[in-house]
């Protein structure tokens, strides 16, 4: 009876598993059938950098002096060719005047040989044309042997005073081009001493006040081209791959929160940081603020959706 009733059992559970995969299978094949799809691509991507300048420039002097006049300040808007500083060339201007005056005095010198050269020209001449009567003479026996060896010794002494005073105006020409040489050298050195604006641009910088004294080569003035301004924006390594150049971008600098700046991509860099794992991305804005703050925090926001552009 035991073995009757287990039979029983197993039955009814085989019974209610087949029920149950014969339930699923029909209830699946009602299902609709599902469409996976992929994740939307990112098509914007954020970063955050400072503005920079492609192209700032440092004045400073040439040679050692004191800086006598300033004539800008940090945050200037400056213009090509302003005078920026002037410095002290009270020494200049004194070896200036010397060379200027040696000048003078090497070409009185230089007229007044020349009148010598003439005039010794003339002697020559004369001394010349005497030998060669003298010569005639000596061979009818009208002139002594001595009076002939005079004229010829005359002849000879009036060519070598010649020569000498030929060569003697060539020092004088000489001297001269060296004089001029070392006051256009002494000109120039004066010229560096003022410190002009190489272009249109804004003084970043100013490191030294009236009254200084500034070594060669030391910088007075940094001074940024405001046409080369971009904003060098940090991007994630996993995401710049997306990033070409061209694409259109929106930045959004600290000190105007509430305005937003259009600009385009121009350089992606080719070395990324290793700490941060960041590449530097450079964006250039079609229309810059004033004032601007190179240095500010800017965020950037790439459309890796827009046209990209190979830079030329």
């Amino acid at each position: 009876m035991m073995i009757k009733n287990n039979y029983i059992w197993m039955g009814l559970v085989i019974f209610a598993v087949v029920s149950v995969v014969v339930y699923v299978k029909l209830q699946a094949q009602k299902m609709p059938n599902v469409m996976v799809s992929k994740a939307p691509e990112i098509i914007v991507i954020s970063g955050v950098g400072t503005i920079e300048a492609k192209e700032i420039v440092v004045l400073a002097p040439k040679t050692t002096s004191k800086i006598q006049e300033l004539f800008a300040d940090e945050g200037d808007v400056i213009r090509e060719g302003q005078v920026l500083a002037k410095m002290e060339i009270s020494e200049l201007r004194g070896n200036l005047q010397e060379s200027t005056a040696n000048i003078a005095k090497n070409r009185a010198q230089m007229g007044s040989q020349k009148a010598i050269i003439e005039e010794l020209k003339a002697k020559k001449n004369l001394a010349d044309i005497t030998l060669t009567r003298y010569t005639t003479l000596l061979s009818d026996g009208f002139v002594t042997q001595a009076e002939f060896d005079s004229a010829q010794a005359s002849a000879k002494s009036a060519a070598a005073q010649l020569i000498s005073a030929s060569e003697n105006l060539k020092s004088f020409e000489y001297d001269i081009e060296k004089s001029i040489a070392t006051r256009t050298s002494q000109e120039g050195k004066i010229d560096d001493l003022t410190l002009r604006s190489p272009f249109d641009g804004i003084v970043v910088s100013r490191n030294f006040e009236t009254g200084s004294t500034v070594s060669a080569g030391m910088a007075v003035f940094r001074l940024a081209n405001p046409k080369t301004l971009w904003i060098k924006t940090y991007i994630d390594e996993r995401q710049s791959a997306k990033v070409k150049q061209g694409q259109s971008a929106t930045v959004t600098l600290r000190s105007f929160p509430d305005q937003k700046f259009t600009g385009k991509v121009v350089r992606i860099g080719v070395e990324s940081d290793r700490m941060t794992e960041e590449r530097i991305v450079y964006i250039t804005l079609d229309t810059l603020p004033y004032p601007i703050h190179i240095g500010e925090q800017a965020e950037a926001v790439i459309d890796t959706s827009s046209q990209s552009k190979t830079q030329l």
